[in-house]
């Protein structure tokens, strides 16, 4: 927590680290989900200072790959518009990661997990160090700790999750990486209002205890992958 300084009126409360001094919030579009092969098509970081987003900077690549139909289908990135309007790879990485590691602010990012594979395996295929100081904060990983109990199918993507805490973005900026990265930020900061004992953490001690939490929800998920397989190899033997 900021502690108030001699000259602060007694009566105001001090800014919570999460509002001051602020954080990043971050989001890619990518040609895949395999951080060896794939690329970032587009990515984007919202600079959030007392509780709202002030700044932005966003990044279109020209990839040495093509980008797959399906990619396509879900960001709207064509080939044609990466080579034309890109920006080159490598320059365009570097930005990235001068903006990200000189701030040295908490990265807050939905299912951070993916974005900073993608972003560190892109940026060690051309020889720039990866991000590795900064805080990494992942409100997927928050709602399925505090709110575990959510019922119905992919009700934990970004879409349904903004939801539940009272958030909305128009359905035409979806997977717009500036708008993703801002509504993650915002769902954030709903997280945090709801959750009291998120409180008394750090930045560094809040994301120790993401990765903690991550690693033992992938645990219980292989867990209930492989009672189920058990469950219905059982019902499909009393069928033989």
């Amino acid at each position: 927590m900021t502690e108030a300084t001699d000259n602060d009126d007694a009566t105001t409360p001090a800014q919570p680290w999460w509002l001051d001094p602020g954080f990043l919030a971050f989001d890619t579009e990518t040609t895949g989900v395999d951080p060896a092969g794939d690329r970032i098509v587009t990515a984007a970081v919202v600079r959030f200072h007392h509780g709202q987003p002030t700044d932005s900077r966003e990044w279109l690549l020209k990839l040495d790959i093509p980008i797959p139909e399906a990619s396509t289908a879900v960001h709207g990135i064509t080939d044609e518009h990466s080579q034309r309007n890109g920006q080159d790879e490598r320059a365009a990485l570097t930005e990235i990661q001068q903006l990200i590691a000189g701030t040295g602010l908490p990265i807050v990012a939905f299912n951070a997990s993916f974005d900073m594979q993608m972003l560190n395996a892109n940026l060690i295929r051309h020889g720039i160090e990866p991000i590795s100081a900064n805080p990494v904060i992942c409100p997927y990983v928050l709602d399925k700790q505090f709110d575990k109990y959510v019922k119905g199918r992919n009700q934990r993507r970004l879409m349904p999750t903004i939801q539940r805490y009272g958030l909305e973005l128009h359905e035409d900026d979806w997977h717009g990486a500036a708008a993703d990265a801002t509504i993650t930020g915002q769902l954030f900061l709903a997280e945090m209002n709801n959750y009291d004992d998120l409180h008394d953490s750090t930045p560094h001690q809040l994301g120790e205890s993401i990765a903690t939490w991550r690693d033992q929800q992938e645990a219980d998920f292989q867990e209930w992958l492989e009672r189920k397989r058990a469950e219905e190899s059982a019902m499909a033997n009393r069928r033989d």
